[in-house]
């Protein structure tokens, strides 16, 4: 062994730079097998595409969760298109495939005006209105007492002086 070996070797820096070395190169190696099994490489099909992907007018809504017990929080959800497309395989048959992706902007607007269009003429679809809470009794103040003129004259004097104001 020559002697650069043997005081490299005697070096804790050495045995500390090496190990150091080794944990990144089994650290790479896991991680990037992960990836490999998180995302395949797409195999090479030699299928002849007869129709490309096309909208079917399927759509969903979907979400972080799909648990029922969730159901009833808050998140956000996105609308989701379904789309077709027709392939012939080397062995002549022929295949769909089927994919969801995100929605445009105009698909869904498409999709809210159509529901609404549809609304009236559904009455399974029919919204029920709750009725609307009674107000609460109102409490009537007792009335102020009201001073009735009894002397018909005084009544005529100020009917006068209005009419001589006029």
């Amino acid at each position: 062994m020559p002697s650069f070996l043997a005081d490299a070797a005697a070096s804790a820096v050495f045995w500390i730079v090496l190990v150091t070395i080794l944990l990144i190169a089994v650290a790479g190696y896991v991680l990037l097998r992960r990836r490999v099994e998180l995302f395949p490489a797409p195999a090479t099909d030699n299928s002849k595409i007869i129709q490309d992907w096309l909208p079917t007018g399927r759509i969903d809504f979907t979400g972080p969760s799909l648990d029922p017990s969730a159901a009833d929080t808050p998140a956000s959800f996105y609308l989701q298109a379904e789309e077709m497309r027709l392939l012939i395989s080397m062995s002549g048959i022929e295949r769909r495939e089927i994919r969801w992706r995100k929605a445009t902007l105009n698909e869904a607007k498409r999709i809210v005006s159509v529901f609404h269009r549809q609304l009236p003429k559904s009455p399974l679809r029919a919204v029920e209105k709750e009725p609307l809470p009674e107000p609460p009794p109102v409490k009537e103040q007792p009335a102020e007492p009201i001073s009735v003129i009894t002397d018909e004259a005084g009544v005529h004097a100020e009917e006068n002086a209005l009419l001589e104001k006029r």
